[in-house]
Order: structure tokens, then sequence, then C-alpha cells
């Protein structure tokens, strides 16, 4: 999970780089690092997703409002979607929901572990 965790955090980075030259790079640029940090207190030695309850509600209430930027871009998703940009942020919201919930399942997978048991 850890290497899942850091591969999907590496992604997301890069996709916030990639924003440079957009014309709303700092909200997309912020977006994808929000997600990315997730993904970061999944790798952090104290585990903070696992211990801070209002991080993990954070990170919910994250989810939902990736899901509704998707839903609401969604309808702009249609053949030729990869030439337009608000489907292609439709995706990206996507992303970044897929991604926090994958951080919010690994600190569950984390925490299921016994005392004395590392993960790998």
């Amino acid at each position: 999970m850890r290497a899942v965790s850091m591969l999907l955090g590496v992604v997301l980075l890069f996709f916030a780089v990639l924003q440079y030259n957009d014309p709303d790079a700092l909200y997309w640029g912020g977006v994808y690092l929000l997600a990315a940090g997730f993904q970061l207190a999944v790798l952090l030695r104290g585990r903070p997703l696992a211990r801070i309850p209002a991080l993990r509600l954070a990170a919910w209430l994250c989810i939902g409002l990736f899901l509704l930027g998707f839903a609401a871009l969604a309808g702009k998703i249609g053949p030729g979607w990869i030439h337009v940009e608000e489907a292609r942020e439709a995706f990206g919201y996507l992303i970044c929901a897929g991604a926090t919930g994958f951080a919010l399942l690994a600190t569950r997978a984390g925490r299921s572990l016994r005392p004395g048991l590392t993960r790998s």
C-alpha cells in the first residue's frame, strides 16, 4: 500500500506541475496538491490520517467535493473528450477522488494490522 501511495503522490505532484501554463493553474495545482497531501499523510511515520479524526473528515469532505466537481463537468465528456478542457478537468476531479479514497483505504488497512507487524 505504501508503494501505491507513493506512486499516486508522485503522479499527483506531476499533474500539479503540469498546470504551470493553464489559465487557472493556481486552482488546479491546488486541487492536485491537496490530493497528493493525503498520500503524504499515508506515508508519514506518525500516520496522521489514521490518528487525526479531523484529517479523515477533511479527506471525506474532499472526496465529496471532487465527486461533485466531476458530476458538474461530466456532461462535457463525449467523443473527442481529450480535446475538451472541461472533460479533462472532470477526469482530474475523478482521479483526485480515487486517490484520496485510496489514502483512506490504505489508512484503514494500516490500522487493522496487529501491533508488532510492520506495513510493507
